[in-house]
């Protein structure tokens, strides 16, 4: 099996420390020359992508020719051929089976901040630009 080198996208600074933190081996400035960052990492192109926000095409010309792109904004098989648009699946088999795997170890979910339900609105406006996951505490 060939070893997984994950590139992220992140600002300069705080964003690229906490992705290198979740295990990223490079960061690139999704806000400078995307394309030319990650063809400097990976001249030949990368085997998977997975599109969460910026500009699917983009990123589908950065695939080797056997690549695949997985999708969570729609940008599926009528956009590029290696595309495939996925959804959450909420159903109780896959809730159970991620909370084994955060129990385990095998899941991380970086929190930065935990608000009570009564803060809901202070949580949607600290909502851009943060790193990581809100928490709303329901009690």
């Amino acid at each position: 099996m060939a070893l997984l080198s994950v590139i992220a996208t992140a600002r300069p600074g705080a964003a690229t420390d906490f992705v290198r933190q979740l295990g990223a081996a490079e960061a690139v400035d999704h806000t400078a020359d995307l394309s030319g960052q990650v063809r400097a990492v990976a001249p030949d192109g990368v085997p998977a992508v997975v599109h969460l926000a910026g500009d699917g095409a983009q990123l589908a010309g950065l695939l080797t020719p056997d690549g695949r792109l997985a999708s969570t904004i729609g940008f599926g098989p009528d956009q590029h051929p290696a595309a495939t648009s996925i959804m959450a699946s909420p159903q109780p088999a896959t809730l159970d089976r991620l909370a084994s795997d955060v129990v385990a170890g095998r899941l991380r979910v970086p929190i930065t901040r935990r608000y009570d339900l009564a803060e809901v609105p202070q949580a949607l406006a600290d909502f851009s630009g943060a790193l990581g996951k809100l928490g709303i505490t329901v009690s």
